[in-house]
């Protein structure tokens, strides 16, 4: 960068200007060399962060699916269970209305024609003393 020039004062050349001059123009390189350094090394971290957040939200948006997924099929299995003991409560009052002596009674004398042994019929065993 050249020095603005002042009335009826001569520009010099960079080898001839003061030293003091010389020395901030280097500092302006420098600074504007840091700067362009720090905002590429800041846009790369940028990048990384925003990866990093990309890959964390994809993350959880897979768990949540399958969470969803095993509460379904945690509703299907308790609504199963519900439905086997519904059918089981039917069951044991089915056998419990097939095992009554009264019914067995019944189904001997009407559908079998069994009669109840008369007097006569009766066969006495007695057991041998040793």
């Amino acid at each position: 960068m050249l020095p603005v020039k002042k009335r009826d004062q001569k520009v010099l050349p960079m080898s001839q200007q003061p030293q003091r001059i010389r020395r901030d123009a280097a500092r302006k390189d420098t600074f504007r060399d840091a700067y362009q350094k720090a905002v590429r090394s800041s846009s790369v971290t940028f990048c990384v962060l925003l990866l990093c957040l990309l890959l964390v939200g994809v993350s959880l948006i897979s768990l949540y699916g399958r969470v969803v997924a095993v509460k379904i099929q945690m509703h299907g299995v308790y609504s199963e269970i519900s439905q086997l003991q519904s059918e089981k409560e039917h069951l044991l009052l089915e056998v419990k209305s097939l095992n009554s002596l009264e019914r067995i009674e019944m189904i001997a004398i009407t559908e079998l024609g069994l009669q109840y042994p008369e007097s006569r019929q009766w066969l006495r065993l007695a057991a041998r003393g040793e």
